[in-house]
């Protein structure tokens, strides 16, 4: 029964095999590149929209601090996105939940919500002192 079996799929994989060497090169190449985008697609994580709910907080949240405020406002969506990338990837690190930035329905203790914010604040504050000590180009 084994040997039967190992027959039949050594034969239907000699039959793929005969089948993609009659096709076509060009649509052979574009099959394994949907496939394989296909593939990859399903294995990266999907984009998170970090701008938006960046910037909705820096408007509501950030009155206190104002020159992180202004700085944060002054950046353009792309800015904003990749600094909400960086800000998840470090509190991924530090294991913290960013889900009250990304989702404010979604309910959070308050003392949490207070010392991530503080945290993002801090992060917020570095990038923003970095910023300042760039040396302009010469």
């Amino acid at each position: 029964m084994h040997i039967l079996m190992f027959l039949m799929i050594l034969g239907a994989l000699g039959f793929l095999v005969m089948w993609a060497l009659a096709q076509p090169k060009a649509d052979l190449e574009e099959n394994v590149r949907k496939v394989l985008s296909g593939i990859a697609g399903s294995l990266t994580p999907k984009a998170v929209d970090w701008a938006t709910p960046m910037r909705v907080w820096a408007e509501t949240s950030l009155g206190s601090e104002q020159e992180i405020q202004t700085w944060l406002l002054a950046l353009s969506s792309d800015g904003l996105q990749a600094l909400g990338e960086k800000i998840a990837e470090f509190c991924l690190q530090m294991n913290v939940d960013l889900h009250w930035l990304s989702d404010p329905a979604k309910p959070i203790d308050s003392l949490v919500k207070q010392a991530a914010e503080e945290m993002v604040i801090d992060y917020c504050r570095v990038c923003l002192k970095a910023v300042h000590n760039q040396k302009p180009a010469q």
